[in-house]
């Protein structure tokens, strides 16, 4: 299960404990009620989209501090960074890849979770340093999907600091 999927469960068996069903939390959170529908088929959603969910079911969404680290966020054997982690497909051919060559793989591959690791294990301005080399190389349609990512990753973490 994703972290979006965990999110919206929980914030929908909130809102259904106050009452309201899922059209209706759409429609008070600004969102067509099909959102919803996509989102727990796609098994994603970003951000922005579940704050807006959250608030309106009562809910603040927030990062919280871990006695000890998660085996994601620790850098593997060798100082090696975890997005050559093989569940991220990144270093499939060649798995001395140096940090810089994976995080640049994240952005031309996308998708919120993998950039949210690059975030997590090389830190905002790396990968936007990064984004710089790699978005010329990419589709108008991908480089929008990408810095959406982004800029919802950086607003979370602005309002995890907050």
């Amino acid at each position: 299960m994703s972290i979006a999927t965990d999110l919206l469960d929980q914030v929908l068996a909130r809102a259904q404990q106050a009452g309201l069903d899922q059209a209706q939390l759409a429609r008070a959170a600004g969102l067509a009620p099909e959102t919803i529908s996509r989102a727990k088929k796609r098994g994603t959603m970003d951000l922005t989209s579940i704050e807006a969910l959250a608030r309106v079911a009562g809910l603040r969404l927030g990062l919280a501090p871990v006695e000890t680290p998660l085996p994601a966020q620790v850098k593997l054997a060798a100082g090696r960074s975890p997005l050559a982690d093989p569940k991220w497909g990144l270093a499939w051919s060649n798995a001395d890849l140096d940090d810089l060559t994976l995080i640049r793989n994240a952005l031309a591959q996308g998708g919120f979770m993998l950039l949210l690791e690059a975030v997590k294990a090389h830190g905002f301005d790396e990968v936007m340093t990064q984004w710089s080399q790699v978005k010329a190389e990419l589709k108008p349609r991908m480089q929008t999907e990408v810095e959406r990512q982004l800029h919802n990753i950086q607003q979370g973490t602005s309002h995890a600091k907050a």
